[in-house]
Order: C-alpha cells, then structure tokens, then sequence
C-alpha cells in the first residue's frame, strides 16, 4: 500500500492562513499543498494511504467516475467511515469520516508562489455537537428582486466551500416580482455565487455560511435588477 509520503501527496505549506478566515469546526488545522497527479493516481489504484494531521489513513476506493474525478469509498477497513474526494484538473477536495472525528481538505483559494493553497482540517464530532446545540447553524440563502421597468431571466449557480456545485437555477422575473431562495446548504464555510442576467452579463460574488449566535451568523445576499446598462445587478448584503 502506498503512502501520502512516499507519492507525495499532500505536502505542508509555508503560507499561513489569517486568524480571520479560520472556522470554528476547524478543531485542528493546516495548510497545505496537493499534487493533483499522484492523488489521481492513488485514488485509480484504489488502495493507499494519506497522512492527515498527525494520522495515517488507509483509503479503500469501490466507486469511482474518474471522467469527472469523483470517488468514493471507506477508510480504516470499516465501511461506515465514509470517504469522499475530487480530484479536477485544477483543483480538489477531500472528506474521510473516521466516526469520532473527520478530515477535510479544502481548496482556500489562495496561492503560494505557483502553488494552491489547501486547508487540512479536523473537525471532532463530540465538540461539532455541543456546538451545534449552543449555536445552530444558520442555513444559506438568498433573494432577487426586478426593480426594473422590464423582464430578465436571471440564472444562480452556488459553489460550496470545497468549490462544488450545489445549486443551479434559471429564473424569468416580471417587473416587481421578488423571489426567496430555499435553504441551500449548511455546510459552513464560504460559498461562491456565479450570476448571469440574460445570458450576457455575469458575475461572481461570496457569502460565508455560520452559526447563529448573538453577534450574528451566516451572510445573506439580496440581487436587485435595476435599470442600469453599466451595473444592471445590485448587489446588498445583510447578516441573517
């Protein structure tokens, strides 16, 4: 069985991840670099070990689509600890549940010199449950309105905070109509939003998911369309 270390998987990194942006599930953590290549090879042979933190982990992958880079499969020999990985051209994530804690390894969007900036995190189920019950999390969201004199078509594809694709909608608005989203997701953490109106204006715009407490939670975005040929969507953001 292969190792993290012997195929070079995952390697840890100079950068430092600003006190700002560490997360309150994050109960241990790092950055770090991934090489693409050899974890594309390792989840192929189906049979290795990662090195997450101060564990080795051995992965047995069953299913795979390795057109899209999806696999799953289970760790440590028992089929309940569930793990997932992406592994793109570009980018990946990974999720091992080890049933008392799990690991994740999260694209944080910023780069090193020529290399992507991962974060490995541990997150300890007992302390994740007494924090849920003291501060719920509080579900994404959001909402559009047509402030203008004409209809549009406006579509909504939300990216969760391992850069998959959670939600997509195309929505005809008439004048004055305003729609509220469903709860999107409560995975917490910063989603990214991809907005197009009609088809030829489009933008990008994030929103952090967090848990209800008296000084706040998660971000909520509001898409105003106004008569504007420069900036024809408004963006506003509240703290739900």
């Amino acid at each position: 069985m292969n190792s993290s270390a012997e195929t070079g998987i995952i390697t840890d990194s100079g950068y430092t991840i600003d006190e700002e942006d560490v997360q309150v599930h994050w109960d241990e953590y790092k950055a770090v670099t991934v090489n693409l290549g050899n974890l594309r090879q390792a989840l192929d042979s189906g049979n290795f070990s990662l090195r997450l933190l101060d564990e080795d982990v051995e992965i047995i992958i069953f299913e795979s689509d390795k057109q899209d880079g999806y696999y799953r499969g289970y760790a440590n020999g028992v089929a309940a600890n569930e793990a997932e990985f992406y592994c793109g051209k570009v980018s990946s994530h990974c999720y091992v549940d080890l049933g008392t804690h799990s690991y994740h390894i999260a694209n944080t969007g910023e780069m090193n010199g020529n290399e992507m900036v991962y974060v490995l995190y541990m997150t300890d189920c007992e302390k994740e449950e007494q924090r849920h019950e003291q501060y719920p999390i509080d579900p994404l969201t959001f909402e559009i309105s047509n402030e203008d004199s004409l209809g549009h078509n406006i579509s909504i594809e939300i990216f969760d905070p391992s850069n998959s694709l959670i939600f997509s909608e195309n929505y005809s608005m008439s004048p004055g109509e305003i729609i509220s989203s469903p709860e999107v997701s409560e995975v917490l953490g910063t989603h990214r939003y991809v907005v197009t109106l009609d088809g030829d204006y489009s933008f990008e715009q994030s929103s952090t998911v967090a848990r209800s407490t008296g000084l706040g939670s998660s971000e909520k975005l509001y898409f105003n369309i106004v008569n504007d040929s420069e900036y024809p969507v408004d963006v506003a953001v509240a703290i739900a």
